[in-house]
């Protein structure tokens, strides 16, 4: 019965996080086969011995790259196909370790276990579904009604969907449930979480910061200098860079497409208007995801929405259809259905139709052949020749290092910045699709990696020692003042002989960002520590050095404490649950045998 609870709220424990974006798509599209399609002999990599086939790996993608294309309603960029890539393979290695760690583990459920959760423990999405309930609530009756003999035959298919959804995810909670039960929340966990947010201090101080001292006041030798680049020379070294220079076709909507995308939202908005089926326009001619609900948004307060939009819907009849609207997502066609007040604030149902302001199929095309060209081009007559006939402007990056994937000019374009690293200096590239458009790439110089001489990090060695001097000399300055207090000088007249900065910010608890100070541990922990009426010492934090008063600390409330403690010990120790898992997967991954030879099939 634990287990089953537990099963339940599934949705609020770490592996269902980690697992059910993806097992969706195992389950229902691919089936439970991790290691894939046999017709294929080339594997693209392995765990532990276990193969990863080509063919189901290529599978998997394409259901990804298809799933971004629907959500986004255009073509996945190049600068993101590597991240789909990576994220496939991943989830892939996760699937794998974690089906070698239940085998392992022996959690595999058996047939009457699988058979007790699917009627007495029925998942999430079947105790939402609508068609089990009974005034909004799931009914167990109307459920056992539906898996009676003749009622399950009839939807044998739909049945074995959940089936199999059971059998995933009962040796997933029996791990879940090893791997966790050694993980506990003190009492005393607890109540410091719980005075982090509930317990609060007003306080007045004093700053001095290192901005307060100028250069002037300090003086360096050659041999600090010396001594600073040798105690920190590992800092200095560079890795390999390079620089490329590269030429860019725009794939952005030109003019005559945002004016046939204007002619083509103001025809649909004549034929709404006319009384053609709203819902029927919405599905075969918005870019929005609400297309497959005929447009439908449901209800909505005036802020969901951008103002535009919403000035339009808000002001707009029941029944009444307007349009065009543009905003910043592209044109709208608005039918306001419905309007309602909810606690004195109005709310608006309507359905829309979106078009985007995308590039047609001819001006992307275009600049793709262009870019394919130029590639040729230069790849056969060199670079020079290229820009000189086709006469494109080219754009030359500063240099870069590989890892990130940023490229000065470019912005984040991994797939790009592999092919950099990859090849040698004076290639030139195919095209790839950016964010900008189509991009045609040359690598035109490098930079050996080297630690930097003395002579090139001189001026930032010099700001580093001055910075850290006047960190001093606010250090100093700040004993004084408090030596100042000690003999009974307030802080408002320090404050008007010294110009030193005195204030009073609100009241705060231990999770507050603080005005002039911001979220700074050293000076918040020493605010909670002073019983008020007292004065700390002087502390560095973050922005100054402090000399802190406290002025008032409320006091632990007992009853608070109780009616929030449970609340707060489940919020940590989920937390606690999903830092330990990352723990064990990160190892379980470490340890493993992973075979990746995923660039020896992919173009990237």
């Amino acid at each position: 019965m634990a287990l089953m609870e537990r099963m339940r709220g599934f949705t609020k424990v770490v592996l269902y996080v980690l697992v059910f974006a993806f097992v969706g798509t195992i389950i229902f599209d691919w089936g439970m086969n991790i290691t894939g399609l046999r017709q294929n002999p080339r594997v693209i990599g392995s765990v532990n011995g276990e193969e990863v086939d080509t063919a189901y790996f290529n599978n998997v993608l394409q259901q990804e790259m298809n799933r971004y294309s629907q959500q986004t309603g255009g073509s996945v960029p190049e600068s993101q196909q590597q991240y789909i890539i990576d994220q496939v393979w991943e989830q892939i290695v996760r699937e794998i370790l974690m089906n070698q760690e239940i085998q392992k583990r022996n959690l595999m459920p058996s047939a009457r276990e699988i058979a007790f959760n699917m009627r007495n423990n029925p998942p999430e999405f079947i105790r939402s579904d609508t068609s089990f309930a009974t005034n909004g609530r799931f009914d167990q009756a109307k459920y056992d009604l539906a898996l009676q003999r003749d009622n399950y035959q009839a939807n044998i298919n739909y049945w074995t969907q959940v089936e199999e959804y059971v059998r995933y995810m009962i040796p997933r909670q029996k791990l879940q449930d090893n791997l966790m039960a050694g993980i506990f929340v003190t009492d005393k966990d607890v109540k410091q979480e719980y005075l982090k947010s509930n317990q609060e201090a007003t306080v007045e101080y004093i700053s001095v910061p290192p901005s307060k001292f100028n250069d002037t006041e300090i003086e360096l030798t050659d041999d600090q200098i010396s001594a600073y680049y040798e105690e920190h020379e590992d800092s200095y070294r560079e890795q390999l860079k390079r620089k490329i220079e590269f030429v860019i076709y725009s794939n952005q909507a030109t003019k005559e497409d945002s004016a046939l995308v204007e002619k083509e939202v103001q025809d649909l908005y004549e034929q709404a208007k006319s009384g053609a089926d709203f819902a029927e326009l919405a599905i075969t001619n918005s870019d929005d995801n609400s297309a497959e609900q005929g447009g439908d948004l449901g209800f909505f307060k005036r802020d969901a929405m951008v103002k535009p939009f919403a000035d339009a819907a808000f002001s707009a009849k029941i029944g009444e259809i307007v349009g065009p609207v543009r905003s910043q997502f592209g044109l709208h066609i608005i039918n306001v259905v419905d309007k309602r007040m909810v606690d004195g604030v109005e709310e608006v149902r309507a359905s829309h139709i979106l078009r985007k302001f995308n590039a047609s199929s001819n001006t992307v095309e275009a600049a793709r052949d262009s870019a394919a060209f130029f590639a040729a081009v230069a790849q056969e007559d060199g670079w020079e020749k290229a820009l000189e006939e086709e006469k494109v402007p080219s754009q030359t990056s500063t240099f870069f290092t590989k890892g990130s994937g940023f490229i000065p000019g470019l912005g984040l374009e991994r797939t790009i910045s592999k092919f950099v690293f990859q090849n040698q200096v004076g290639t030139v590239s195919d095209f790839y699709e950016t964010n900008q458009g189509f991009a045609v790439v040359k690598i035109v110089d490098e930079q050996q990696p080297r630690t930097k001489k003395l002579e090139e990090v001189k001026g930032l060695i010099e700001n580093a020692l001055k910075t850290e001097k006047r960190w001093d000399l606010a250090k100093e300055f700040a004993e004084n003042l408090k030596a100042e207090i000690d003999k009974g000088t307030t802080f408002e007249a320090l404050a008007s002989t010294e110009s030193v900065t005195h204030e009073k910010p609100e009241k705060f608890n231990r999770n507050a960002f603080i005005a002039n100070v911001g979220k700074d541990p050293v000076f918040i922990g020493t605010a909670f520590k002073l019983a008020p009426g007292t004065i700390s010492d002087p502390v560095r934090g973050t922005r100054a050095y402090y000399i802190i008063k406290s002025i008032e600390r409320s006091d632990y409330d007992d009853a608070d404490f109780k009616a929030k403690k449970e609340a707060i010990r489940q919020d940590l120790l989920t937390r606690k649950q999903q830092q330990a898992f990352n723990q064990w997967y990160a190892a379980l991954k470490k340890d493993a045998e992973i075979v990746d030879n995923r660039k020896e099939f992919l173009q990237y």
